[in-house]
């Protein structure tokens, strides 16, 4: 008979509490109780779990690495040891893992950090589940269904993912490019940069051999080979290779296997090429690689439409399968990137592209820009030079970016605008009343400019504007200051006894005023002061590191809580776009489970200590 408490308790789980009592009792039935001792390796990386486990008490660490390797057996990684390392914290009522039991292994491994309980949901049940509640399978995947038909079809689990069915073939395939074990290195590189590719393939009489742009990088910096010395001795001859028409899946596995990045792709005497990691991991990501080459290609902005609309697809399934928030925004960025290129290309004539610099600005510039929220993008012309059509040619290409899903700026910060459409002196003029006498709105100019990335044209242009704003620098020092406290200038969404702080009448929090804003700015404040050519915060954050800023423990510790405000802004911003609802940076912490609140507590409080450090830092405190 099934207890009361174990349908209750399944009852309070998500997603399982979209079922009625009637749909619980049966599942609820198969559930079994285990007790786990500290130290204890429930799942393994690579293994296929026998259950769901549903956590009553306890904690469990998922980790990356090797499990086995413990600080005197209380469960906590080796301070010693970089073997293991902590990516997320199960507790009571939590549940893991389900991501494994659908796709048949699991990506990392589970580990009991304290005396844990834990209800046991055998795999078959839960898949049964799945397949026939539609709200279980669509809380875990859209497409859950159709993969769980496949399932069904075949009776092999590793048909649960979509991409089991594709093959090798269907991926793109680097076309081989050769080069003679006695060529120099510099003479690899060439060939390297002449193919647009990463590795070269080396013949050693009737051996075959690969050398990457990794290998040539550390033998000419890291060893300080001479780059006239032969490649052949650089070369890897164990080649590993698969057939064309071999599973995307199986290739997966063995580049996972062997940890490497690229397979030599043959079939007999007949070699095609190279997969490489990144395009097979795009090709599983919703056909991402396509949406780059369709705009490569495009001739039009016909061409180009598709493209752009199947961006949110590609984030949405990116997501889905956990591929980590900082990945998904860099592939954004440079399919983003890659769009606004064409676009200006397609508008612009020969001689505007020769003599300007198209940048992009504030989160894009930044590379963190994932939904398509508003355009930031200025216009940079060299001195001297004009363009008839100018104001044709920028018009029209704030309308196509309209058309194609990014939404007109507020503060009107597009190309269309003149203000933000200039020469190399007038933006240099811009700088001079930013920097010595700045305003409100004017420091909230300068941010998004200082995150300026160059995306088409003569990037000379941005980067002699960007020398004059640090001589200016250079005689304002007090700028550093007045620049940093808009860091301060919101309230972390936390009370005092650390519940989250809501805005009226809506139940959310505002996570980029409440947590992402403060780091991003402060952050940013530091890279000015430091001169830092960076433009990504993680990127920044990590050079900051390298300068013993603060302690290096504190700088990983603030990546961790912005990849991890970010992850859930990206999670709820594909919420509301599925219903049709405005983009916002706003969350609704009920919505969160256990852990996840948890989190965001915990991630809260690590800003107002960077809150902090900026006051210490910058003496905000006597600035009135």
């Amino acid at each position: 008979m099934t207890t009361p408490d174990q349908t209750a308790f399944i009852a309070r789980l998500p997603p399982f509490n979209r079922l009625s009592v009637a749909e619980l009792e049966p599942i609820a039935r198969e559930l079994t109780v285990d007790h786990y001792a500290v130290g204890d390796v429930l799942v393994k990386v690579g293994e296929t779990p026998a259950c769901l486990y549903l956590i009553i008490d306890g904690a469990v660490y998922e980790v990356d690495g090797d499990p086995s390797v413990t600080d005197q057996g209380d469960g906590t990684p080796s301070g010693s040891s970089p073997l293991w390392c902590i990516t997320a914290i199960y507790a009571a009522e939590d549940a893991f893992d389900p991501s494994a039991l659908l796709e048949g292994t699991s990506k990392h491994s589970f580990v009991v950090h304290e005396p844990t309980r834990c209800f046991l949901l055998p795999r078959p049940v839960f898949l049964r589940a799945v397949q026939s509640y539609p709200a279980l399978a669509a809380f875990y995947d859209q497409r859950i269904s159709q993969r769980l038909a496949t399932l069904r079809e075949t009776g092999d689990t590793r048909d649960l993912s979509s991409f089991t069915l594709a093959k090798i073939q269907d991926a793109y395939i680097h076309p081989p490019v050769f080069v003679d074990a006695n060529s120099s290195i510099r003479d690899a590189a060439l060939a390297m940069k002449a193919h647009k590719t990463n590795s070269v393939l080396v013949q050693d009489g009737d051996e075959l051999g690969i050398v990457t742009a990794t290998d040539l990088r550390e033998a000419a910096i890291i060893e300080r080979r001479s780059v006239d010395e032969p490649v052949g001795p650089l070369a890897t001859y164990e080649l590993i290779g698969m057939a064309p028409d071999d599973f995307l899946f199986n290739a997966l596995l063995r580049m996972t296997h062997h940890d490497i990045n690229r397979l030599v792709i043959r079939e007999g005497s007949t070699l095609h090429g190279i997969l490489e990691q990144i395009d097979l991991l795009s090709y599983l990501s919703n056909h991402s690689h396509l949406i780059a080459l369709q705009i490569e290609r495009a001739r039009s902005r016909a061409d180009l439409k598709w493209a752009s609309q199947d961006l949110v697809n590609v984030i949405r399934d990116l997501h889905t399968k956990g591929i980590k928030i900082r990945y998904i925004m860099q592939l954004v960025s440079e399919l983003n990137k890659k769009m606004l290129r064409k676009i200006f290309e397609l508008l612009a004539p020969p001689e505007l592209l020769a003599d300007a610099c198209l940048l992009v600005l504030g989160s894009e510039g930044r590379e963190e820009q994932v939904l398509k929220t508003d355009q930031d993008n200025a216009l940079i012309l060299r001195d001297g030079f004009t363009c008839p059509d100018l104001e044709r040619i920028t018009g029209e290409f704030t309308d196509c970016l309209i058309e194609f899903g990014y939404p007109r700026c507020p503060g009107n910060i597009m190309v269309s605008n003149t203000y933000w459409s200039k020469s190399v002196k007038a933006f240099k003029d811009e700088l001079f009343q930013w920097i010595v006498h700045p305003t409100q709105d004017s420091f909230l100019q300068f941010a998004i400019f200082f995150d300026a990335m160059a995306v088409a044209g003569d990037d000379n242009l941005l980067r002699h504007v960007k020398d004059h704003m640090y001589r200016l620098l250079g005689d304002h020092r007090a700028f550093y200051a007045q620049f940093a406290k808009a860091t301060v200038a919101f309230e972390t969404p936390l009370g005092f006894f650390t519940n989250f702080v809501v805005e009226k009448h809506r139940d959310e929090l505002d996570l980029k005023k409440g947590g992402i804003f403060p780091i991003v700015h402060g952050i940013r404040s530091l890279a000015l002061e430091y001169r830092l050519p960076q433009t990504n915060t993680i990127d920044r954050i990590l050079a900051l590191n390298q300068r013993n800023l603060f302690r290096s423990s504190f700088g990983v510790e603030l990546i961790e809580v912005f990849t991890y405000l970010s992850t859930l802004r990206v999670k709820a911003g594909l919420n509301k776009v599925q219903q049709n609802l405005p983009q916002d940076n706003y969350l609704n912490p009920k919505e969160l489970n256990k852990l996840e609140r948890e989190l965001l507590r915990d991630s809260f409080k690590i800003v107002n200590e960077f809150k902090k450090f900026i006051t210490y830092h910058f003496k905000l405190g006597m600035i009135s």
